[in-house]
């Protein structure tokens, strides 16, 4: 990479977000991509600078940097080959910049304010910048696919976006239960097709180790006086559920928090002096959101990209 910083003006209320394999690819005429062609997860570290002299709160946040998100990655680009190769689609006719997922971050990402970089529009010489970045789609069969039409859900194909964090977006239900989406979450999704271990009936001692009734257990102890205790702490473990949220809609699906920070402007007795805020965020996939309490037209955002690795890198 050689032009590795971009430079934002401006900040609305509420959320905005940041494409900065987008951005990167535009500034420096090579493809940036979200993940590597094996579907790894490229992270992003940034220094990022906000200058405003407009009191403000601010917050940024990534996709969370979990195995949860990364498998998600590695299954849906694995998924999304095998959904090309079936079509007979070879990998030369998906395009040079088809070769990754393009997703966004969340679903209101789609409809969202996306920044563009300042430059991203210039008039006259040299004339208007011009690029293309889409969204990667996904063409499947629904779950319980049947033949018909219409919104009682009998659709053979559903056509929909993938963002990362956050729950499936359901376009119609069919009164056979059968989902059809607008955008797709890729963590829920990972979630909900992942063999999961599965739960002991905590009802039925049958399911778990009997304690003392199991010889071989307790020969590994040899013959220890404690081996029967040992056994009955292997049984109370064996009961214990993962210390982490296992629904699929659940917490492994959220948007995190990377960094928050307060604007509060010096007054010199008339006029505001700006202050500058800087902070350093690991951004998984080169995506990323910023929440601002309230809008700032004077405001600059300058984030340079320090350095690129893999996310199974730094967890």
């Amino acid at each position: 990479m050689s032009q590795n910083t971009l430079l934002y003006s401006d900040l609305a209320s509420g959320n905005q977000y940041f494409n900065l394999c987008r951005d990167l690819s535009w500034m420096n005429s090579k493809n940036h991509e979200h993940s590597d062609r094996d579907g790894h997860v490229i992270g992003y570290i940034c220094n990022i600078k906000i200058h405003s002299s407009k009191i403000n709160s601010i917050g940024i946040s990534t996709a969370p940097n979990t195995w949860k998100m990364r498998n998600a990655f590695r299954k849906w680009h694995a998924y999304r080959d095998l959904m090309f190769k079936e079509a007979g689609v070879s990998d030369a006719e998906k395009g040079k910049y088809g070769k990754t997922i393009r997703p966004y971050l969340d679903k209101d990402m789609k409809s969202g304010t996306i920044k563009d970089p300042v430059g991203w529009d210039v008039s006259g010489t040299p004339p208007a910048q011009t690029q293309e970045w889409t969204y990667s789609e996904i063409a499947a069969s629904p779950g319980f696919s049947a033949l018909g039409t219409g919104t009682d859900g009998k659709e053979i194909v559903d056509v929909y976006d993938l963002h990362i964090t956050g729950v499936n977006q359901v376009a119609h239900t069919a009164t056979n239960g059968t989902e059809y989406y607008t955008s797709v979450g890729m963590i829920h999704a990972y979630n909900q097709d992942r063999q999961e271990q599965p739960l002991f009936d905590l009802a039925d001692s049958s399911q778990f180790i009997a304690g003392q009734n199991n010889p071989l257990a307790l020969l590994k102890q040899g013959g220890s006086v404690s081996g029967g205790e040992v056994m009955d702490i292997v049984e109370d473990q064996e009961r214990e559920a993962p210390p982490y949220d296992i629904t699929d809609n659940g917490a492994s699906v959220n948007i995190v928090i990377g960094d928050i920070m307060q604007i509060n402007p010096g007054y010199d007795g008339t006029s505001s002096i700006p202050v500058l805020r800087t902070t350093q965020v690991f951004v998984p996939a080169g995506l990323l959101k910023m929440n601002c309490g309230a809008s700032d037209d004077g405001a600059s955002v300058l984030i340079d990209v320090v350095g690129m690795v893999l996310c199974k890198d730094m967890a």
